[in-house]
């Protein structure tokens, strides 16, 4: 028997469980790849990463600062160009997982470049994407936008796992000096999530050292009209 690449001869007697159960030392992992990607440090996305977790994990504490605000919808905008971010960065994956799936499909064609070509860039173009979650002003309020984001990456999460743990790592010598998944996906987040992040984080910041609006005492009409000189 000839294995694939990254499967052993021999199947392990204990499987190791999924990573979206794994707590701690994965957590743990995937912050240091973000903290590194973030610093331009090399890092390795494997199949231990997570989008869910990667959204989960940048919004959760940025939202939870917004809703401490005393007036969260000022940050509106910043909060829907985060969602706009994690949207881009999920239909891209969903791209590439159609992408994967195609050239499987169309292997058949492999002597007909033209046509595989176009089979799979027309099956790329038919993938349905994740829809973007509408984001209330009542979520922006209590923090609760988080979860329609990671709601809406969990149908391509655990696609987009085992496509990273199938995938060449950086500078591997099968790739001839192609970026690799690995590479990719770095590139994709610092252009979205990562710089929505950033954004949203800047302005949660610059609210917090503007001076509050003084607070105008209430106006009694009649004691206006009063002073004037006016019954009322």
């Amino acid at each position: 028997m000839i294995a694939m690449r990254g499967e052993p001869l021999t199947p392990p007697t204990k499987p190791k469980p999924p990573y979206r159960r794994s707590r701690g030392r994965l957590a743990m992992k995937q912050a240091e790849v973000r903290r590194r990607r973030r610093a331009h440090l090399p890092v390795v996305h494997d199949g231990d990463w997570s989008l869910r977790r990667e959204v989960a994990e940048v919004a959760g504490p940025l939202a939870a600062r917004v809703a401490a605000r005393p007036s969260p919808l000022q940050l509106r905008r910043q909060v829907l160009a985060f969602a706009d971010a994690a949207h881009e960065a999920a239909g891209t994956a969903t791209g590439w997982l159609a992408e994967h799936d195609a050239r499987a499909k169309t292997a058949h064609l492999a002597d007909e470049d033209g046509k595989r070509k176009y089979a799979i860039t027309t099956l790329i173009d038919l993938a349905p994407r994740p829809a973007l979650p509408e984001i209330t002003d009542e979520m922006i309020a209590d923090g609760s936008w988080v979860a329609v984001l990671t709601e809406m990456v969990e149908s391509i999460d655990a696609a987009l796992g085992d496509l990273l743990a199938r995938a060449f790592p950086p500078g591997a010598p099968a790739l001839r000096g192609q970026a690799s998944r690995s590479d990719r996906l770095e590139s994709l987040l610092r252009e979205t999530v990562d710089r929505a992040a950033l954004s949203l984080e800047r302005a949660v910041i610059a609210a917090a050292e503007r001076p509050a609006a003084p607070t105008k005492p209430a106006v009694d009409p009649r004691a206006e009209l009063a002073a004037l000189g006016i019954d009322v």
